[in-house]
């Protein structure tokens, strides 16, 4: 389990990161934020009351 502090593994994820429409995800990489804090979100892959979108706009 990763705590504090601890380097993600090497990882390519598809992320939420705008509320428009045709530019709403961007796939990310361990790479590609080097050096920079990051948060990620992980759901179930089922339909849930929440969604990236919602969690952007907060």
């Amino acid at each position: 389990m990763l705590t504090v502090s601890n380097r993600s593994p090497e990882h390519g994820l598809t992320a939420c990161v705008s509320l428009g429409a045709t530019n709403a995800s961007k796939t990310i990489n361990h790479a590609s934020h080097e050096g920079k804090w990051r948060l990620v979100f992980v759901g179930p892959m089922d339909e849930t009351s929440i969604s990236p979108t919602k969690i952007a706009g907060v």
